[in-house]
């Protein structure tokens, strides 16, 4: 009886480490520059073991585009976002905000 709650036991782990492995990774931030309308995507995916290099990677990326006055779309101010629809430099597609994890 003890061997076969082993091998399961085994079994459960093994199958664990593969799913962890096999994963699937991508995260996209939408950057917007409030006065010129100009954006930018930091985007990354990775299977297995990467998510931390993934948002390692998207986080500095974004961090850049901060630098340089960019801010990520979802953290718009309603002022700023209604001020580029205004001047039309509103994106239309702003349907890749987020992450995901599949």
């Amino acid at each position: 009886m003890r061997t076969a709650t082993s091998h399961h036991l085994h079994f459960i782990v093994f199958a664990s480490f593969l799913l962890a492995v096999s994963a699937c990774t991508s995260q996209t931030v939408k950057m917007i520059q409030p006065q010129t309308g100009a954006t930018a995507d930091c985007s990354g995916s990775s299977y297995g073991f990467g998510q931390l290099f993934t948002e390692s990677f998207v986080d500095s990326c974004a961090r850049a585009y901060q630098d340089r006055g960019f801010v990520p779309l979802e953290r718009l101010s309603p002022e700023a976002r209604a001020d580029l629809e205004k001047r039309g430099l509103f994106p239309k597609d702003n349907s890749k905000t987020g992450s995901t994890a599949e």
